[in-house]
């Protein structure tokens, strides 16, 4: 099977991985195409261990060139117009789920936070990501949303950091998020990173929106050694 026609012809990414955004997720994930033939924005139906998507390969990140560390999805066929309908419908009932759980958390007095609700194209499932400080007995929350969607519900806990590379957003710089675009795993980030770049220590100033420090901290931080023998050095005549 090979790819539509298109008016402007766009490169082919790759032949065995690429990356395919899962609508309406930031994170790309790392799928095989088997004897597909991609590009840029087409519209295609993943599989993954949750369950069956409609994605769209995406523009903003390179070929995969490494091996995944996670299972790889495969891509099973171009998406058609009946099945983004029912992409659609999913995707509105996912957002009236999550302010049902964000009301009905408030009521059980649960402090979680939910981020993200997906339901596959098959519509027999619901997943919930969120985010919580510490340890929630959800068990109320399971089974009003049992009850109340007669779907399964499947609960997922996710770190903060986690948390902002799913709902994406700017970061102080005015750029997208590190985690939300090209990062693929999070970096052990310290205060002492931020003294050796002669940063103030105001965590207002060093901490992203997750509340952590920011990732950005670690990405040139070796570099800032090299660049201070340079400046000490003095000048040959």
């Amino acid at each position: 099977m090979t790819c539509p026609m298109k008016e402007t012809p766009i490169p082919i990414l790759c032949e065995d991985l690429v990356r395919v955004v899962v609508i309406p997720e930031l994170q790309p994930v790392v799928c095989r195409t088997g004897s597909l033939i991609v590009r840029h924005d087409d519209e295609v139906i993943i599989e993954t261990a949750d369950g069956e998507f409609l994605g769209r390969v995406t523009r903003f990140t390179a070929p995969v060139v490494k091996p995944p560390r996670k299972r790889p999805g495969r891509i099973l066929r171009f998406a058609m117009a009946e099945e983004g309908r029912i992409d659609q419908e999913n995707q509105e009932q996912a957002g009236e789920i999550e302010r049902y759980i964000r009301r009905r958390a408030t009521e059980l007095n649960l402090e979680i936070r939910p981020i993200r609700v997906q339901i596959p194209l098959a519509g027999d499932s619901i997943l919930v990501f969120f985010t919580a400080e510490q340890r929630v007995d959800f068990r109320p929350l399971l089974r009003d949303l049992g009850r109340r969607y007669q779907k399964r519900v499947d609960m997922r806990a996710m770190g903060v950091r986690d948390g902002s590379r799913l709902t994406g957003g700017l970061g102080p710089c005015g750029r997208g998020l590190c985690c939300a675009t090209f990062m693929n795993r999070f970096h052990s980030v310290t205060v002492r990173m931020a003294k050796r770049q002669n940063l103030s220590l105001n965590p207002a100033k060093i901490s992203g929106m997750c509340g952590r420090l920011m990732c950005c901290l670690a990405h040139e931080v070796e570099q800032y050694p090299e660049l201070q023998k340079r400046k000490r050095k003095p000048p040959q005549e």
